[in-house]
């Protein structure tokens, strides 16, 4: 316990329905998602808060809806919606709307899978003289490979994320501490109790 509060006031009684450990893009969501379900939430972080040692930081990160596994794209859907619900309450945008492009072999189950799942649209090759599309001056599809353009794509800035659901979840509430490192986790006399109580 040698960290700082941060975000929130350090709460008198130290008693938290959640306690997330890290805060990453995964904890701070899973923080945020407790907190706006009314939960009482800690957040620890054993660095400084946006740091760079994890994969939660840079510029960019992408989404999209092409998986071939066919549980990822339902997910991802969903996802979306939860991020305009976040940039609407937070008041900026962290998340810029773009087509999604795929690049595959024309027969590989995995791309057709893809394209299938994410409710893509194969592009069929041009004519000579037609147009060429924007991404055609950075990408050649090489013979036997095949093009697929779907509209459920975008590009984040991964670091300004983190610091938004961080900043949401304190606003709901949550305890956000950063320098705080979890060296062990231990039953309380408590919750000892109360399991054999439910365990007769």
């Amino acid at each position: 316990d040698t960290g700082t509060a941060t975000m929130a006031a350090q709460p008198a009684e130290r008693s938290f329905d959640v306690i997330v450990v890290g805060a990453g893009i995964m904890g701070s969501c899973a923080a945020h998602a407790a907190a706006s379900r009314g939960a009482r939430v800690l957040l620890l972080e054993q660095f400084d808060l946006l740091h760079q040692r994890g994969s939660s930081h840079g510029e960019s990160r992408t989404i999209r809806a092409t998986y071939p596994q066919p549980h990822y794209p339902p997910m991802v859907r969903l996802s979306r919606r939860l991020w305009d619900d976040a940039q609407r309450d937070s008041g900026y945008a962290v998340l810029t709307p773009t087509p999604h492009l795929d690049l595959g072999p024309r027969d590989d189950p995995a791309f057709l899978a893809s394209v299938a799942n994410g409710g893509a649209t194969v592009l069929a090759p041009a004519a000579a003289d037609a147009p060429r599309p924007a991404w055609a001056e950075a990408f050649r599809v090489p013979d036997g490979w095949a093009a697929a353009s779907s509209e459920l794509g975008g590009v984040m800035k991964a670091t300004k994320a983190v610091a938004m659901f961080q900043a949401l979840a304190a606003k709901m509430g949550a305890v956000v501490r950063d320098r705080t490192e979890v060296v062990d986790v231990a039953k309380s006399f408590k919750q000892e109790k109360e399991r054999r109580r439910r365990s007769w």
